[in-house]
């Protein structure tokens, strides 16, 4: 593989969404000339388009698997349009081919921290239910309670767990529990959230809203035990990533009515599968139990243009110089011959 010079432009795919005229011509003062492709292509449809590509921006839902990547021959970076990659591109299979593959933390936090004030005032509140029951020609009776004064519990208390945080508080009156790897000396000082065990963050939450980055050691980390130290009528929110909570015992949280409901951005099948084909049981359910987004917590105008800005910069600086600070596979440099020999370990 060969890397180009500044003279000619880099071949990028790019899929998830239409790009306006401004970004397109944004990308080519970069020196990146984009396809743009749909969100949802097969493996073997992505396996093409990646042909003769230096880099791929990752924006829909369709998977970089290593047979995807297996002919992408020229490819040297992914650079994916979100924080929760790992659901979507085989970096092992990545790393293995020299590819680097990259996100853009931070650049969502906002967006993603107000759609989880929308799903849990909805999951609260029963709001997408009585919108379905009422268009649907009845005139349900309800007795909700407010959030004001209620416990919220943050899994996970970065960028976007802090942000939710000070919403909850300020707007909501809200006390906030948290778990962390850290202390948040500041949060604590501003709005007197308190650091605890996650133990006692269920047994005390009236809200539980996950935050925490997926991997090994936060994979289902809300399972049959933590579902049933849960208050009896929690909600939970979930817009990390679904496989942070083991959907066996969510089912049967949700059906005996330790959960009064939940709601999740995302699913343990993309794209979520119907009632009948799914193996979990939960899309089924009705939706005054349970709330299903399409991974759109993240997806405003503002957003969209922070997370391009930060792929279109990982992508030049990865085929510049081989370095980027939001590379996630670091071991890549160990097998891609087309670096400098100053950049390979």
């Amino acid at each position: 593989m060969t890397v180009r010079g500044r003279s000619s432009r880099y071949r990028a795919l790019l899929t998830g969404a239409e790009l306006k005229a401004a970004e397109i011509e944004w990308l080519r003062q970069r020196n990146i000339e984009v396809e743009v492709c749909r969100h949802d292509l097969s493996e073997v449809e992505l396996a093409r388009a990646l042909l003769g590509k230096d880099a791929y921006i990752l924006g829909g839902v369709e998977r970089a698997t290593a047979a995807a990547l297996s002919t992408a021959d020229d490819l040297k970076v992914i650079a994916f349009m979100g924080v929760g990659y790992h659901a979507y591109v085989d970096t092992a299979a990545a790393t293995a081919a020299g590819i680097a593959v990259t996100n853009a933390p931070g650049a969502n936090a906002r967006a993603v921290a107000e759609f989880a004030i929308g799903l849990m005032l909805d999951a609260w509140r029963g709001i997408t239910d009585l919108t379905m029951e009422t268009k649907a020609g009845r005139w349900p009776e309800t007795r909700a309670r407010d959030l004001y004064g209620k416990t919220l519990g943050i899994v996970g208390m970065g960028t976007i767990g802090t942000i939710v945080a000070r919403i909850a508080v300020g707007g909501f009156g809200m006390r906030v529990v948290y778990v962390s790897r850290t202390a948040k000396r500041e949060l604590e000082r501003d709005i007197a959230a308190r650091r605890v065990e996650l133990p006692e963050l269920l047994a005390e939450s009236d809200v539980i809203s996950l935050h925490a980055p997926y991997g090994p050691q936060t994979a289902r980390m809300i399972g049959e035990a933590q579902l049933a130290a849960v208050k009896p009528g929690a909600i939970l929110i979930n817009t990390s990533e679904a496989e942070l909570v083991d959907p066996a015992p969510l089912r049967t949280a949700l059906l005996d009515g330790r959960l009064a409901a939940a709601a999740m951005d995302g699913y343990y099948v993309v794209p979520a599968p119907s009632d009948q084909n799914d193996p979990f049981g939960l899309i089924a359910l009705g939706n005054d139990k349970l709330l299903v987004t399409p991974h759109a917590a993240g997806a405003t105008e503002e957003s969209y243009r922070a997370m391009l800005a930060a792929n279109a910069e990982s992508v030049e600086n990865i085929l510049e110089t081989g370095e980027d600070p939001r590379v996630v596979n670091p071991g890549f440099r160990d097998h891609a011959r087309w670096l400098p020999v100053r950049h390979r370990r």
